[in-house]
């Protein structure tokens, strides 16, 4: 972990804490939780052989580095501040995502599973901290026939999400190579190998519920814009903006120049988006006008408001009828005689306000009958 507040520019940042071998194989992939998540803020990791550990960064201190090979320590506990483990996973984990309370972590793997892992697991008293997932299951005979029976032996025990704290899509026969959730969390789009965006919909985690094809190669980072479109970063090497549910391809934001595109994020306020590729150049993307849309739509919801609103009260005054609607052109009567007495001079005003103010005239008062009209000339 660095330290980026030094006050010299110039100077490398200082090293706050290291931990030599947190991972028996290399680290792929990082992701910081929601301070929110029931078990803090952890961060999570994801190695080349799929296991997945969480670490409280306040548990973690430094630690000496050892000559000895790493592959010595395979069946060794995880290293001070791994406050758990999960090794369900056997291909290298691509990419983290989680919900917006943090209770959830969503991991994509190269071996095309989806895995979910329940955080509140991490703090359940009596939970094993270190759960790993043999490729083949001690259980299974395959010398026997009955493979129904084990099959049904199987689906009596308890699922892995209670037992365990996680669980594990089907094989979907395609690598998933990054993740984030769209409309409002409900909907969880992946990236594949075959440049397929796969959706997964929330809790039926067991296969996809829907698939956009289009991308003519892999799509290995996608960002969020907005709770209906994402940017994608292709090995093509451009930048797409897509649009789902409807689907539809928006446009492109700009290209690598057929180098892949590894990852995409948001500037600062949200007004460039940064992109890394094999080019060895992090470029930035003017994405003002990516805004602009949310703007003008906001101003649309306000002003559609402020019509039915209106539409509201015109049919409620239609509906009610009779004596009502006279009552209403009373109102809009008062209103007028009320706007005529405020035009008048300051002379006026002031003999008004002596007299304490008077009420102004209703409607069947300002128009003269017949009766007084014929009177009136005597």
């Amino acid at each position: 972990l660095l330290d980026d507040n030094s006050e010299d520019v110039t100077s490398s940042p200082a090293i706050l804490w290291s931990i030599e071998n947190a991972h028996n194989v290399g680290i792929n992939k990082l992701y910081q939780l929601p301070y929110n998540s029931p078990c803090g803020p952890v961060l999570a990791t994801g190695d080349d052989v799929g296991t997945v550990r969480l670490w409280d960064t306040r548990m973690c201190a430094s630690q000496n580095a050892s000559n000895g090979n790493p592959f010595d320590n395979l069946m060794k506990p995880p290293q001070q501040g791994c406050v758990q483990q999960w090794k369900i996973n056997h291909d290298y984990i691509t990419d983290f995502t989680s919900n917006h309370d943090g209770t959830s972590l969503l991991a994509t793997c190269a071996d095309g599973k989806l895995s979910v892992f329940d955080m509140r697991y991490v703090k359940q008293k009596g939970g094993s901290k270190s759960i790993v997932l043999p490729d083949v299951d001690p259980n299974w005979d395959p010398t026997q026939n009955n493979h129904k029976q084990q099959q049904q032996q199987q689906q009596k025990k308890k699922p892995a999400w209670e037992t365990h704290g996680y669980t594990q899509s089907e094989n979907q026969e395609d690598e998933l190579l990054s993740c984030a959730f769209i409309k409002k969390s409900s909907k969880l789009l992946c990236g594949t190998q075959e440049g397929i965006l796969s959706l997964f919909s929330k809790d039926i985690w067991c296969d996809v519920s829907d698939r956009y094809p289009g991308h003519p190669q892999s799509i290995d980072a996608i960002l969020k814009i907005d709770e209906d479109t994402v940017l994608t970063g292709s090995s093509d090497g451009l930048v797409r903006a897509v649009q789902l549910l409807p689907n539809s391809l928006l446009g492109v934001l700009g290209g690598h120049d057929g180098f892949p595109v590894e990852a995409l994020g948001w500037s600062a306020g949200r007004k460039m988006v940064g992109s890394v590729s094999h080019d060895e150049y992090i470029r930035l993307w003017d994405a003002s006008f990516l805004n602009e849309d949310d703007n003008d739509d906001d101003d649309e919801d306000e002003d559609d408001t402020d019509n039915d609103d209106a539409i509201k009260m015109a049919v409620g005054v239609a509906k009610r009828g009779g004596e009502d609607s006279e009552d209403d052109w009373e109102d809009m009567d008062e209103d007028e005689d009320m706007d005529e007495d405020g035009s008048e001079d300051d002379d006026s005003d002031s003999d008004d306000s002596d007299e304490g103010g008077k009420k102004p005239k209703k409607r069947e008062n300002i128009f003269k009958t017949s009766n007084e009209e014929f009177f009136s000339d005597l």
